[in-house]
């Protein structure tokens, strides 16, 4: 592990992407952002979406994080694995609160002082600021990255030398999809790009062999759409639908994304349009789940196992 910003690719020849904002490995295919990107992980970025980062305590939050770590629990539950739970970048908290109140026993690492804080209080428990800072020996039946690894300076050493003897059974990561039906239609425009804050843009092939560089072995790849739907989240459904359609790029040269639904104020669906949000859910839900398949989710999850382990 001997690269600045180690990723594993050691091939010289890249390609620069829109207009030489990212830099693509010509051998690998690895993605990254061609300057480094300087975010100052402070309160305003747990706490104002407005300033490019994320209100977790927003009312959009705490229902978007429930549509999408309950399922994420529940399945692994159903591969057997409960116990030990380490999430790594937890912010303040919100996925370890639900493992919590589903009988996990938790831990935590987060470097920004007031997400970490935030969390201690949340879930009565130590975070800890590194994964140094860990008790010697320490072994979590399971390892969590939520959209973490993106913005690692050196991911491979990270999940390696720094991760991989924290994970007793599985290691689940969880990035933005660069191969995602948004990234591919909206193109520099796609909301998750956010060069600003990530340094690598993963995809099917680039994170599951990081992994493997990593001392993994991969066990499940897949990719997921927006996990709390929404009349907004159809619409840009049918947005990248048609843009595939015609041709990447289209869509993202004539029309920014959208912005996130917590930038503004945020208020569950009630009533006649509760209704119609559940039955354009259903309606589309095997489409979504086809896509999904293909690879085209906006988000990506790999989980894998340590070399060596039994599973």
């Amino acid at each position: 592990m001997t690269a600045p910003t180690d990723s594993g690719c050691r091939h010289p020849a890249t390609e620069s992407l829109y207009g030489g904002l990212l830099s693509r490995c010509r051998a690998c295919g690895l993605v990254r952002t061609a300057a480094g990107p300087q975010v100052e992980y402070a309160e305003p970025y747990f706490t104002d979406g407005r300033q490019g980062g994320y209100d977790f305590e927003s009312a959009f939050a705490q229902a978007h994080d429930a549509a999408r770590f309950l399922p994420e629990l529940r399945k692994l539950e159903a591969a057997g694995l409960r116990g030990r739970v380490l999430d790594v970048g937890c912010a303040t908290g919100s996925f370890l609160g639900h493992a919590q109140r589903r009988g996990w026993t938790v831990a935590g690492v987060e470097p920004a002082r007031y997400a970490r804080e935030t969390a201690e209080r949340r879930l009565g428990v130590p975070v800890a600021a590194s994964l140094d800072a860990l008790p010697v020996g320490a072994r979590f039946e399971v390892v969590t990255l939520h959209h973490v690894l993106e913005h690692v300076d050196e991911p491979l050493e990270f999940v390696g030398d720094g991760l991989r003897r924290r994970v007793g059974r599985r290691l689940l990561v969880e990035v933005p999809n660069f191969g995602s039906a948004g990234a591919r239609v909206r193109g520099s425009s796609w909301r998750d790009l956010r060069p600003d804050q990530h340094r690598w843009h993963f995809d099917r092939a680039t994170l599951p062999d990081l992994l493997r560089r990593a001392g993994y072995r991969p066990i499940s790849v897949y990719t997921l759409w927006e996990p709390l739907w929404s009349l907004r989240a159809l619409r840009e459904l049918l947005v990248q639908l048609c843009g595939l359609a015609m041709a990447p790029g289209v869509t993202a040269a004539s029309e920014p994304a959208p912005a996130p639904e917590d930038s503004g104020a945020y208020f569950p669906p009630r009533g006649m349009k509760r209704a119609l949000v559940e039955f354009t859910r259903l309606a589309c839900r095997p489409l979504v789940r086809t896509l999904e398949g293909a690879g085209l989710g906006e988000r990506l999850v790999v989980e894998a196992e340590p070399e060596g382990s039994a599973g």
